[in-house]
């Protein structure tokens, strides 16, 4: 999921630059530069409905892991309790050996007992490793779920309407619901105001310092994205570890 969302990134950027370093002094130049971006916009939205499905896929995986890991941390949990029980009665033994004399079969028993007692300590201590790990594991799922539900629902709908708008394609198809839905949440991220755009030629004039801001906030996003999935990553390898 990571490359796919670096993939995305890679285009924003390359996006982004053609848009910075692009300098448009005639009406044509400037409208063959907004068809450039607009086929560059496809592209990223080719790559957007991609990572679109994998998220949610990943997103119903995760639910039906945090499922299995919440049943696995209540097994854990009561092995532990049943562990602890054992410890308990196994010193106890031990503290009540006797100091007299003993025949050679029951000191090797006491022996085994020791050596027995030293194992299911180590098994404990693993136990509530594996406990802690899955608690962190599952705090962190949540969270990326939480970040995938606000990427799927908000920051990719967003960035599709906004950057519709700055380049003048209001009217593709698949951006005339979501510029309805998302009238609202738009104000917060950018503010066009319709009698303030240029237009050359009937065209709308690319408002290049607006859909640079769009295009920062969409990296964040999924840079801060790809940061939950790295931790998320790591948080099972090490819980495969202690499992081991």
């Amino acid at each position: 999921m990571e490359y796919v969302i670096q993939d995305i990134l890679n285009e924003i950027e390359d996006f982004e630059n053609y848009n910075v370093n692009s300098i448009v002094f005639f009406r044509k130049t400037q409208k063959k530069k907004r068809s450039r971006m607009i086929k560059k916009y496809n592209t990223i939205l080719n790559y957007m409905n991609k990572m679109e499905l994998a998220l949610k896929l990943q997103e119903a995986q995760l639910l039906k892991d945090s499922k299995i890991f919440e049943e696995l941390g209540k097994c854990i949990q009561t092995t532990v309790a049943n562990l602890e029980e054992l410890l308990l009665y196994g010193e106890n033994v031990l503290k009540q050996q006797s100091c007299t004399e003993q025949s050679d079969d029951i000191k090797r028993w006491y022996e085994r007992l020791t050596r027995r007692l030293e194992d299911l300590r180590i098994s404990h201590t693993v136990l509530l490793q594996s406990k802690l790990q899955i608690s962190i594991m599952l705090e962190n799922s949540d969270k990326l779920v939480d970040k995938i539900i606000e990427t799927i629902t908000t920051t990719l709908p967003v960035w599709r309407n906004q950057v519709t708008i700055l380049l003048g394609i209001e009217h593709m198809n698949n951006n005339l619901t979501i510029q309805n839905k998302l009238a609202e949440i738009n104000k917060k991220y950018v503010n066009v105001q319709t009698t303030s755009r240029k237009k050359i030629g009937g065209q709308k004039e690319v408002e290049s310092d607006e859909l640079s801001l769009v295009n920062v906030s969409m990296k964040k996003s999924l840079s801060r994205l790809i940061d939950s999935e790295k931790q998320d990553e790591e948080n099972r390898l090490k819980l495969s570890k202690i499992l081991s």
